[in-house]
């Protein structure tokens, strides 16, 4: 009885690793994905990586529209940036895709910190724009 067990066990496994094609992959995983944007350079080391999509004027502020790609997921943030006080906004996220952004309805002004990836943004809007 227990060689039967082990037999069809054995058999079971070796079905479901030839039938599996990838198809089972997570919907979040974009290795296919192409970034778009400007690559943001990074202070520290990270896996993922952050694109700059766009900059626009926002009253005084600027307000930019990026993406963080990493192995597990990609995410699009916008953000409001006050370059003379360097500080921001999050203004809203969204996955998979820009149109996913969801706006917050109340956001806060947060201070940098040296070498997060918001300080890089900051830092890299910023002297973009000669702000």
């Amino acid at each position: 009885m227990k060689l039967t067990y082990t037999i069809f066990f054995a058999v079971l496994s070796l079905t479901f690793l030839s039938c599996t094609d990838g198809s089972t992959k997570s919907p979040n995983t974009n290795s296919t994905t192409k970034p778009e944007g400007e690559l943001i350079p990074r202070s520290s080391q990270e896996s993922a990586k952050y694109y700059l999509i766009s900059v626009e004027a926002d009253g005084e502020f600027l307000r930019s529209t990026h993406s963080r790609v990493s192995s597990m997921s990609h995410g699009y943030s916008i953000t409001r940036i006050d370059c003379k006080a360097k500080r921001y906004q999050d203004l809203g996220y969204g996955e998979n895709k820009q149109s996913n952004i969801k706006i917050y309805k109340k956001t806060q002004w947060a201070n940098l910190v040296n070498g997060s990836s918001k300080y890089d943004l900051v830092s890299f809007v910023c002297s973009r724009n000669n702000q």
